[in-house]
C-alpha cells in the first residue's frame, strides 16, 4: 500500500527519524498489523519502505530507503549481521558475556529489541505488528548466531498478555544464571516478567562506580532493584552498602546478587521500603552518605504514593541531599523517554536549591554504544545519567 506522508513528516524521515506518528499522514490510515508500506511525500514521490503498526510510540517504523524492499529473512539477516560486526568488541571480551545485540530503531529496524545473555537470545516485541514476523526474524537470528542455545520473546505490546513470554527457538535457559559484566557476575532470569534482574543499559555506570566513585565510601542505592550498583560498590571496595526498594523478593534477589560475586552479605545493609521513608528513617538515626545512587523507575505506586519521576525528582534529589555528607557524590539516573535533558538538570537544581546545597556536574553518561539511537529521534536516546560532587 501507498501512504503519504505530510511536508514535515517527510522531511524528519529524509533526515533519518524513522518513527511514524499518527499525525504524520495525510489521509487516514487503513491497516492491518505489520502490513508493509511504500512511504511517499505529498507530491507521490518514494520516501522509503515502511511497516504498519500500534505501538505507545506511533504507528509504525520506517525500515529502508531501497524500493520495494521486502521485510524477510534475508532482509532480517543482514540487519543482524551488520549489528554482530558492530558489536565485535563486546563479543571478544571474555569479562562481559551479558550486552544489547539489536537495539531497534538505531540498528535499522524499529519495534523489537534483541539481548545476548550468555548463551541465550532475549526479544522483546513492542507492536503486533513486528512480532507478525517473528519466525523469519527467529530463522534469521539463529542464521546470524549460529552458537545460541535458545531464543526467548517477551511480548511488551498492549493486545498481548505483556508479561508473557515464549520459548521461540533451541532449549530452555535454566531458571536463573550468571552472565558477566566488565567481570562482574549477576543472576539473571529470563523467564521472570519483563525484568532479567539487570539493566544492560547501565553497564558503563556501573564500572564508573566500581573504579572511580565507590572505594572508601558508604554509599546508598535507592529504588535499588537486585543491587546490581550495589554490588559494584561493594567491589570497589565500599565502606559500606544500604540497597532500599520497595519490593518484597528486592531483599532476596539483592543477597542472591552478592553471593554470586563472594560478597559477605552481612556486611551490607538491605532494606525493604519506600525510599523517602527511608531518608526520614535515615535522618532520625544519624545516618549519612558519601554516595547516594538514584535510579527510579518513570511511575511506580504504592498503597500511600504514586510516584512520576518527571513531577517528583526535585523531592527525591532534595531528600537525598538531607543525608549525603559534605562533598559527596550523586548519581542521578532517568530513562523517561519523555523527560527531556534540560528538564532533568532543571529539577536537579531545583531540589539542590530546596536542599540549599551547591552541586558540581563531574559526569555524564547516555547509552552504551551497543544501544545506538537513529539521528532525530530524541525519544529513542531515553537515558539519562549525571553524577555531581556537592559541597
Amino acid at each position: 500500500m501507498k501512504v503519504r506522508l505530510k511536508h514535515e513528516a517527510a522531511q524528519a524521515l529524509r533526515q533519518g527519524r524513522p518513527l511514524l506518528q499518527a499525525d504524520d499522514f495525510m489521509e487516514d490510515l487503513s491497516f492491518s498489523e505489520g502490513d508493509q508500506a511504500y512511504l511517499t511525500d505529498p507530491k507521490g514521490n518514494f520516501l522509503a519502505m515502511a511497516y504498519l503498526a500500534k505501538q505507545n510510540k506511533g504507528l509504525g517504523w520506517a525500515y529502508s530507503y531501497q524500493e520495494g524492499q521486502a521485510l524477510d529473512q534475508a532482509f532480517f539477516g543482514q540487519l543482524f549481521s551488520q549489528a554482530k560486526a558492530r558489536r565485535q568488541s563486546l563479543f571478544e571480551d571474555e569479562l562481559t558475556t551479558a550486552f544489547r545485540f539489536f537495539n531497534g530503531e538505531g540498528d535499522g529496524l524499529g519495534g523489537l529489541t534483541v539481548d545476548l545473555y550468555g548463551d541465550y537470545l532475549l526479544i522483546q516485541w513492542y507492536s503486533l505488528g513486528i512480532y507478525a514476523y517473528r519466525s523469519a526474524i527467529v530463522a534469521a537470528l539463529l542464521e546470524v548466531m549460529p552458537n545460541c542455545l535458545g531464543i526467548v520473546g517477551k511480548n511488551r505490546f498492549q493486545s498481548q498478555d505483556q508479561l508473557a513470554s515464549e520459548w521461540l527457538a533451541g532449549e530452555e535457559a535454566p531458571e536463573h544464571f550468571t552472565v558477566l559484566e566488565e567481570g562482574r557476575r549477576y543472576v539473571v532470569r529470563l523467564n521472570d516478567h519483563w525484568m532479567t534482574g539487570i539493566f544492560l543499559d547501565q553497564r558503563e555506570v556501573r564500572t564508573y562506580i566500581q573504579t572511580e566513585l565507590a572505594m572508601g565510601k558508604r554509599v546508598l542505592n535507592t529504588f535499588s532493584y537486585t543491587g546490581a550498583f550495589s554490588v559494584a560498590a561493594a567491589l570497589a571496595g565500599a565502606s559500606q552498602t544500604t540497597s532500599v526498594d520497595l519490593a518484597n523478593r528486592s531483599r532476596d534477589l539483592t543477597e542472591e546478587q552478592f553471593r554470586a560475586n563472594h560478597i559477605p552479605v552481612e556486611d551490607q545493609e538491605i532494606y525493604v521500603m519506600d525510599t523517602f521513608d527511608y531518608y526520614k528513617y535515615a535522618q532520625r538515626h544519624d545516618k549519612f552518605y558519601d554516595l547516594i545512587i538514584m535510579d527510579p523507575p518513570s511511575f511506580a505506586r504504592n498503597k500511600k504514593k504514586v510516584f512520576k519521576v518527571n513531577k517528583d525528582y526535585p523531592k527525591l534529589l532534595a531528600g537525598a541531599l538531607d543525608i549525603l555528607a559534605q562533598h559527596g557524590y550523586l548519581v542521578c539516573s532517568t530513562n523517561a523517554s519523555n523527560y527531556s535533558p534540560a528538564a532533568f538538570k532543571a529539577d536537579i537544581k531545583k531540589g539542590a536549591k530546596k536542599a540549599q546545597r551547591h552541586l558540581q556536574l563531574i559526569q555524564e553518561f547516555k547509552l552504551p554504544g551497543d544501544f545506538p539511537v537513529p539521528a532525530h529521534s530524541p525519544e529513542s536516546d531515553y537515558l539519562k545519567v549525571l553524577i555531581y560532587r556537592a559541597d
